[in-house]
């Protein structure tokens, strides 16, 4: 525990120093030398920018760049890569031309972000979207609103342009508007950012533009930290990237997933210490479920688990089946080295552990007396909200949930503490714990093919990853996530940790939708209890709707 305690508070010092040294350097009376296009790349030092060691298809840690040395030996604590101590340096952003003027004859020129919303009524601010993260129309006193606005006013002055975003349903209109700006050749949109969901959809109907062009061309630096080296990984389809995560982005962080607990219930059942199980790499499945064992009771004086008053192990949902499934070290598919999608469910790739995996978490963690969410509906016949408030009313342990949908708004008002936690490992075997980037909640960015200029969406999108690495990214971390969030040294040290271990699954977002996830996502509803037959009986429609996908990729390399 020593060692998350003190990689906890050298974060917390660096980060510090990080936000310190930006305002310094990002005066906008004193123009930066560190202005994309006019750096010299040879004062890179390659020793202090390693972006991590991660292995595309693994879940081995990376700090995407973000260096922690708690223990001043020189090496990162997270990927061991060699780090400069005392020395915060920007990798030079380089572009092919000296400089870009995008203006037009009225001025600056466009650079509108269409983003996406659930619905209509979901706006910035809300649950799902707690930042409007493309653009800022007015400094409103929020640190992270006023990183975002001065992020995006040294790309409007460097490159002539005018950033502005709105909010579009993915379930009222997202896509058929991107279609409709393609069709009509308006060039309303210069940038898209998209829910994984409707990743496919957009890639298969030709309204995405492969990025890679790009990065051949040297505009974007995909192998920098400013992009999500999973994500890259993930979402690349023979030699083409359509969709992407760079730090630009806010909300593919708080898709991360994490599990949360209450500390009072732990302490007043006597249970282990779950942050000492974290830091000696023993936070189990099993151990997940002997604590939920130990509290689970009946209050209300019937001998049964079936009312809210009662004391559950943990407040559950049908998220829960991909989240454990992630964080167990698996996925329902991967990307190969040539770029095509390969599904996962099958003897060849794991020899039957994952499906066995799959079983162990609808058996004992579906069936279970101590989830809210068990297969017989016990709570069937309570009001959503007040089911969803189980965990905030203290009468659970455990909730897992993205960090968007809790930690950073649900929790935040919550009177009793609560502590943050990685998803916990299959068993003491496997190596490194894996935080999964939920489709549902998760955000990607991609260039319309209806724009007019793609080196405009391009280089001001390099811009704003860049730039957003440096100075966003962190007060994200610092103010909103450690300072909010996270309410215990102990619970930012896991923070760090969940970050560092954050994992895509392609199977998740390739697929169509209502296929074998889709299916195992409701099993607990359903009332089937023969999991290997739901996954014999929709394997085969998911493997045919992958085929789509490995076509399309045939067609990139003709």
């Amino acid at each position: 525990m020593k060692k998350f305690l003190s990689l906890a508070l050298a974060l917390l010092m660096v980060l510090t120093m990080c936000v310190t040294m930006l305002v310094a350097c990002q005066d906008p009376e004193t123009p930066s030398d560190d202005k994309p296009g006019t750096q010299n790349p040879g004062t890179q030092d390659p020793g202090n920018q390693d972006p991590g060691n991660q292995d595309p298809g693994t879940n081995t840690p990376n700090c995407n760049g973000n260096h922690i040395d708690s223990d001043k030996d020189g090496d990162c604590d997270i990927c061991g890569a060699e780090v400069s101590i005392g020395e915060v340096e920007r990798i030079p952003l380089v572009f092919p031309e000296e400089s870009y003027d995008f203006s037009d004859s009225d001025g600056a020129g466009q650079y509108h972000i269409l983003q996406w919303s659930v619905d209509q009524q979901n706006e910035p601010g809300t649950d799902w979207i707690p930042w409007e993260e493309g653009a800022v129309e007015m400094d409103d006193g929020d640190l992270i609103s006023k990183a975002i606005l001065e992020r995006n006013a040294l790309a409007e002055e460097q490159f002539k342009v005018d950033i502005t975003a709105e909010y579009v349903g993915v379930n009222a209109g997202y896509v058929s508007r991107v279609l409709q700006d393609f069709n009509s050749g308006s060039d309303e949109f210069q940038l898209l950012t998209i829910r994984s969901l409707e990743a496919w959809q957009l890639v298969s109907d030709g309204l995405l533009l492969d990025m890679n062009v790009y990065a051949d061309e040297g505009i974007l630096h995909t192998d920098e930290p400013w992009w999500v080296p999973d994500a890259v990984q993930s979402y690349t389809l023979g030699p083409t990237l359509y969709l992407c995560a760079t730090e630009m982005l806010l909300r593919d962080k708080g898709a991360t997933t994490a599990l949360y607990f209450n500390p009072t219930i732990a302490e007043n059942y006597e249970l282990e210490d779950f942050y000492a199980l974290v830091d000696e790499h023993a936070w189990t499945y099993s151990a997940m479920i002997e604590a939920a064992e130990t509290v689970v009771s009946s209050l209300d004086g019937n001998e049964l688990m079936d009312s809210v008053q009662d004391m559950w192990g943990v407040e559950g949902s049908d998220d829960d089946t991909h989240m454990l499934f992630n964080s167990f070290g698996f996925s329902y598919a991967h990307i190969d080295e040539d770029g095509y999608i390969v599904y996962n469910l099958n003897e060849d790739i794991y020899d039957g552990e994952d499906v066995n995996a799959l079983i162990s978490i609808h058996e004992d963690f579906h069936y279970a007396d101590w989830n809210t969410n068990r297969i017989d509906n016990a709570l069937v016949g309570v009001a959503d909200g007040e089911r969803a408030n189980l965990f905030e009313s203290d009468h659970a342990l455990f909730k897992s949930a993205s960090l968007v949908k809790t930690a950073v708004t649900r929790l935040r008002s919550m009177v009793t503490d609560y502590g943050i936690l990685p998803m916990p490992k299959y068993d003491e075997d496997q190596e490194n714990y894996s935080s999964l980037v939920w489709v549902h909640h998760d955000c990607v960015l991609g260039i319309p093919s209806g724009t007019k200029d793609p080196i405009k969406s391009a280089v001001v999108l390099e811009s704003l990853s860049w730039e957003g690495y440096y100075s966003v990214t962190p007060v994200l971390y610092e103010t909103i996530l450690y300072g909010r969030a996270a309410k215990t040294a102990e619970a930012k040290a896991c923070l760090q940790l969940i970050f560092a271990t954050r994992s895509y699954d392609p199977g998740q977002y390739w697929d169509k939708p209502g296929g074998l996830q889709n299916e195992l996502l409701r099993l607990c509803n359903s009332g089937n209890s023969d999991i290997a037959s739901l996954i014999a009986k929709h394997i085969d429609a998911t493997k045919e709707e992958l085929k789509k996908v490995n076509k399309f990729v045939d067609s990139t390399y003709d």
